[in-house]
């Protein structure tokens, strides 16, 4: 198993390429959407043709639908990570150890359950 080093500035990082893998996800689908509609009528015009197209269609809407999908939820990602960063700024994980130990709590007496001097 590998070792991992996680430090505040892997979350922010990840959040950076969410945001743009968010922005290339779109234009490069996009691109590519159009590249395809730019071939025309490529599959003819017969029975077979159409039996294609009519997959095709459906095909591609499936697949815009969850490119789009995929694309709108990074941004979300990214705010969760920049959120981790900060949790994790606040915690100063490496100072825990050096943090003054808490005294005991006080003594009851068992007899009446007041403090004892």
């Amino acid at each position: 198993m590998p070792n991992i080093d996680v430090r505040g500035s892997a979350f922010t990082g990840a959040a950076g390429g969410f945001i743009t893998e968010h922005d290339e996800l779109a234009r490069d689908a996009r691109r590519i959407l159009d590249a395809i509609t730019a071939l025309g009528d490529f599959a003819g015009t017969d029975e077979t043709a159409n039996t294609f197209k009519q997959g095709y269609s459906t095909g591609l809407k499936k697949a815009e639908t969850y490119v789009n999908a995929l694309r709108d939820v990074y941004p979300g990602i990214a705010e969760r990570l920049a959120g981790m960063k900060t949790g994790f700024d606040v915690a100063h994980w490496a100072s825990i150890q050096s943090l003054p130990k808490v005294s005991d709590p006080p003594k009851y007496s068992k007899s009446d359950g007041k403090l004892n001097p």
